[in-house]
């Protein structure tokens, strides 16, 4: 073999295992496994379901999240939650760290302009939870008429079947309530933005709370995805061919359209819980929770 070939081949070597090495440090040599509750949480996780390095599976209801959360040794990577949630069970198994902030807030009161609140008969959800605690927090709930039903989807039936007059509703359900309404012949609107309230009410610089976090499994390598997150825009079209792609029903939205449209009002956004540390703080005073050394690296 001629001089000329072996340094060619020499060079060669080194370029792949280069290129190798750049890969490796860059991409999973195994996919992320991630767990996400359906709704905004699902959605913020757009950017990664079409990914081969990112495998995503999402329930709905906290059961499963809790237990998760509280083993040292779970098989998912990364698991989207509750920010209260993912705080109260970081002592446990001290498994999960808060990494950032994906959702601040999608709470909205839905029912005919002009409703008087004091005396509306209200339906709400999430009793002894965010949106009870939220909506405690920024409206005065103790002279409303409020019933809490176990689901968004209940206290959207009562809303629309005469049960109650007003309805605590969380987007993209509040938009597709409006939408069914207006197919009865019924106007329903927006009446009070609960992420507008906060913001007035804890004079904080954006609408929203911290609401559902990304948490990390301590020995996790998950650099690759959250810098896609981070990084990575889709344009309305992307979005909904994703969500066409993936499943209504996995993702927990109406439609397609419908999620896209009311993608901001969802008030989807990453930030790291390092810079949003006194936000976090504050939502956690909610529930009585201190955060927990070492929760947030």
């Amino acid at each position: 073999m001629s001089v000329r070939k072996i340094i060619s081949l020499a060079l060669s070597l080194v370029l792949s295992v280069s290129l190798v090495a750049c890969s490796s440090s860059n991409e999973p040599q195994e996919p992320i496994k991630i767990l996400s509750p359906t709704g905004a949480p699902a959605l913020s996780l757009l950017s990664l379901y079409e990914n081969e390095n990112v495998e995503i599976e999402t329930v709905e209801g906290t059961d499963v999240l809790t237990a998760e959360l509280s083993k040292k040794d779970s098989e998912y990577d990364i698991i989207v939650a509750p920010t209260n949630l993912g705080a109260k069970l970081y002592s446990q198994a001290e498994a999960f760290n808060l990494e950032a902030v994906l959702t601040w807030g999608n709470l909205y009161l839905v029912g005919p302009e002009g409703s008087d609140l004091t005396s509306a008969s209200i339906a709400a959800f999430g009793e002894k939870a965010v949106p009870q605690l939220v909506f405690q927090y920024v409206m005065d709930t103790a002279n409303m008429n409020v019933t809490y039903y176990a689901s968004v989807q209940e206290a959207q039936q009562a809303l629309l079947t005469g049960q109650s007059e007003v309805a605590l509703l969380a987007q993209p359900v509040a938009a597709a309530t409006i939408a069914k309404a207006k197919e009865q012949g019924k106007e329903l609107s927006v009446l009070e933005d609960l992420q507008a309230l906060w913001k007035e009410k804890t004079g904080s610089d954006e609408d929203g709370y911290p609401q559902a976090s990304l948490f990390v499994r301590a020995d996790a390598n998950v650099d690759y995805a959250l810098d896609l997150l981070q990084d990575t825009e889709l344009s309305e079209d992307e979005m909904k061919e994703i969500i066409d792609k993936v499943g209504v029903d996995k993702l927990g939205v109406p439609n397609a359209e419908i999620a896209v449209n009311t993608y901001a009002k969802q008030n989807i956004r990453y930030e790291a819980a390092s810079d949003v540390k006194d936000q976090i703080e504050e939502f956690l005073n909610l529930f009585n929770i201190e955060l927990p050394e070492g929760l947030i690296k």
